[in-house]
C-alpha cells in the first residue's frame, strides 16, 4: 500500500520498565542501536515502539503513531485539497523515525516518515532493512475523537487506509494498512457517565497473539516473577468497574489488559 502504519510512542517516567514490559510480555525486539540517555525502542519487525521519557510540560501515556509513505508530496497535494484544517512540518534532523510531523483534521498528531529518502534510524531502519515475523505482534492504534467520521475520511483519502470491519458491536471507523488497524472512535461527555472524562486522543493498543489462553498464562507467569511488570488491574471498584466496561465495549479484541502504567491494551488471537 501506499501507507504504512510503522510505529507508535508512549511517555512515561517509568519508560525503562516499560521496555521490559513488552518485551517480556509480547517478545518485541529492542533496537541494536541504543540510546541510554534517551528513548527506548522496540518492534515486533513491522511497527516500532518509541518509550519516550516524560519531560516537563508533557502528560504521560498513548502519545501519537507514525506514517511511512512512498513520497510526501501527494500527501500534501490531498491534504491541502480537501482537508485544510490539517497541516504537517518538518521536523528536526536528530529525530529517529521520521522527517515530519503532521496532524487530522481534529488535531491528533502523526509523525510521517518519507520512504523514497529514509532517514529513520535505530529499530525502525533496522525494520524497514529487514524487518523480521513474530507470533506477538501490535496490530493496532485507536483515537477517541470529537469528529471520528471527518477523521476516518481524512485518513482513507490521505494515506489509502482501507475501511475494514470489525465487530459488530464496536463504535467507531476502523482502517487498515493491510496489518496494521487504525481505529477512529467517537468522543463526547455522556459517552464518559459514571466515570471520569477520558480526554480525545490516543485511547489504546492492540496486539495479536498465537493464543489467548497460553498468553494469559504467560502474563500471569510474568507478573509472578517480576511485579513491576504486571499489568494494572482493570475493574475492582464501582467506577473502575464501569471504565472496564467502557473499555470493553469500544475494543475489537477478545480480551484486555494494561501495561505497568495503566496504558489500554486490546488483545486477540483472531
Amino acid at each position: 500500500m501506499f501507507a504504512q502504519l510503522n510505529h507508535m510512542a508512549i511517555i512515561s517516567p517509568h519508560y525503562p520498565t516499560l521496555e521490559k514490559f513488552y518485551q517480556a510480555v509480547f517478545g518485541l525486539k529492542p533496537s541494536k542501536s541504543r540510546r541510554p540517555g534517551s528513548a527506548a525502542t522496540c518492534g515486533d519487525g513491522y511497527v516500532g515502539l518509541n518509550l519516550i521519557p516524560r519531560r516537563d510540560g508533557y502528560i504521560s501515556g498513548i502519545d501519537h503513531f507514525g506514517i511511512a509513505v512512498d513520497d510526501v508530496g501527494p500527501v500534501l497535494e490531498r491534504m491541502q485539497k480537501k482537508h485544510k484544517s490539517a497541516n504537517i512540518v518538518k521536523r528536526p534532523s536528530a529525530r529517529p523515525f521520521a522527517a515530519y510531523s503532521g496532524h487530522d483534521p481534529d488535531g491528533n498528531v502523526f509523525d510521517l516518515a518519507q520512504k523514497k529518502d529514509d532517514t529513520r534510524k535505530e529499530v525502525y531502519a533496522e525494520i524497514a532493512e529487514q524487518g523480521w515475523a513474530q507470533d506477538r505482534y501490535i496490530n493496532k492504534f485507536a483515537i477517541r475523537t470529537p469528529n471520528a467520521e471527518q477523521c476516518a475520511e481524512f485518513y482513507a483519502d490521505v494515506f489509502e487506509l482501507r475501511p475494514v470491519n470489525r465487530k459488530a458491536e464496536a463504535p467507531g471507523y476502523h482502517l487498515t494498512d493491510g496489518r496494521m488497524t487504525l481505529s477512529i472512535l467517537p468522543w463526547s461527555i455522556p459517552a464518559f457517565e459514571g466515570m471520569s472524562i477520558k480526554r480525545p486522543g490516543p485511547d489504546h493498543i492492540g496486539f495479536h497473539v498465537e493464543n489467548l489462553e497460553a498468553f494469559k498464562a504467560h502474563v500471569a507467569e510474568v507478573a509472578g516473577a517480576n511485579p513491576y511488570l504486571a499489568p494494572v488491574p482493570l475493574g475492582g471498584g464501582p467506577e473502575s468497574d464501569v471504565r472496564k466496561r467502557f473499555f470493553q465495549k469500544n475494543a475489537t479484541g477478545k480480551w484486555q489488559m494494561t501495561d505497568p502504567d495503566g496504558n489500554w491494551i486490546d488483545v486477540t488471537d483472531e
